[in-house]
């Protein structure tokens, strides 16, 4: 109730101070189209608020499409969305292959369109996106280097035999992930024992790690290289290593799903990395939004990296959930007002925008926000 009251307050001050800026700027009214998973967590809940919060304070709306994060439903969801009559896109391809369709699509209905948590790594599409008038550009994390680091700190605490979860082959961002895990376990003599991809219930996940754990008690660590692809993974895997008494086993994950403060309190835990989550598709839809209100930040595509976080505690947990996901927006509408939107503040830029970015941390989002989340 508490966290509703929340929402409520904050969706009625944003569509107060909403109605009062496009009347005074007479910003032009627009349709930002994004594609969600068909089961929405916490964390894509509030991404989706985020978006939402972008596109309103802009004197817009957020059309959202359900479909899975695979090559159909990437096709599927914007060729539906474009048919409704958005105005631009936003679009988190499940692999590269997918994107020239998506240029072509965009092209043909002459909307911007950017990409959010990705980066194309195919030169020669990358190429190809690039010269099209109507991309703007993308934002991403570094995968490679939270793939390495939560596989480093595996090695610190031991590990040598560890189960990898992950995405379907072919998609960039999982790639990434496990390039970066692979270089770790190289240099510190980590073995991968099992490979799960794209598993698509929890129940699913936890029958494969009894199944490796019977054959190979000799796993010690479990490695989710996408924690919000499998809904409750998490509580899931800790309820099984519990029934087999193997407190010994080390999990880091990258996302922030349910079930984290229960596993750093228990042991299981060692780091999770994401936080990105929630406000990369911020940053995302601020170029679509800037250029639609006629004020573009770039006349060629940008790339703008969204720093990650890494919670190591009970308390980087809750007060990631706290200031992160209690329904206040990662940037309120002033913030949006005053860093993301040009056609408010002439200051804006592609360096200012990067410069957000790169400071992105939960210690940022607590200082700004201290005083306006109970």
């Amino acid at each position: 109730m508490k966290k509703l009251l929340v929402m409520l307050l904050a969706l009625a001050l944003c569509l107060g101070s909403v109605s009062a800026f496009a009347e005074e700027t007479e910003l032009k009214p627009f349709l930002l189209g994004m594609r969600m998973p068909t089961t929405i967590d916490q964390m894509q809940e509030q991404t989706q608020s985020n978006v939402t919060l972008v596109a309103t304070t802009a004197n817009g709306e957020l059309m959202v499409e359900n479909a899975a994060l695979t090559p159909e439903g990437n096709i599927e969801s914007y060729e539906k969305l474009i048919a409704a009559g958005v105005n631009g896109l936003i679009v988190i391809p499940a692999s590269d292959s997918v994107l020239p369709r998506i240029s072509q699509m965009c092209e043909e209905a002459q909307i911007p369109w950017a990409i959010y948590m990705r980066s194309i790594l195919d030169e020669d599409i990358k190429a190809q996106i690039e010269a099209s008038p109507y991309y703007l550009g993308n934002t991403y994390e570094d995968e490679y280097l939270a793939g390495y680091t939560l596989t480093k700190k595996m090695a610190e605490a031991g590990c040598k035999n560890i189960i990898l979860f992950s995405t379907a082959l072919g998609d960039t961002t999982g790639g990434q992930r496990e390039a970066g895990m692979n270089a770790a376990c190289e240099e510190f003599g980590i073995n991968v024992i099992s490979e799960f991809r794209a598993v698509p219930q929890a129940s699913d996940a936890a029958q494969a790690v009894e199944s490796v754990l019977t054959t190979h008690p000799e796993v010690d660590g479990i490695f989710i290289a996408a924690g919000t692809l499998t809904y409750g993974i998490l509580p899931a895997l800790t309820t099984l290593l519990d029934e087999y008494d193997r407190t010994d086993v080390k999990i880091t994950m990258i996302d922030f799903p349910e079930g984290m403060e229960e596993a750093f309190e228990t042991g299981y835990m060692l780091s999770a990395c994401g936080g990105f989550n929630v406000t990369d598709a911020m940053f995302c839809a601020s170029l679509v939004v800037n250029y639609l209100q006629g004020t573009p930040l770039s006349e060629e595509p940008v790339s703008i990296r969204v720093n990650q976080m890494y919670l190591e505690s009970v308390e980087d947990v809750e007060n990631y959930f706290k200031y992160c996901e209690s329904g206040v927006a990662t940037y309120t509408a002033e913030e949006l007002n005053e860093y993301f939107f040009k056609f408010v503040n002439p200051e804006v830029t592609v360096e200012s925008l990067t410069e957000l970015a790169a400071n992105y941390s939960l210690d940022d989002v607590v200082s700004r926000h201290q005083d306006i989340v109970e």
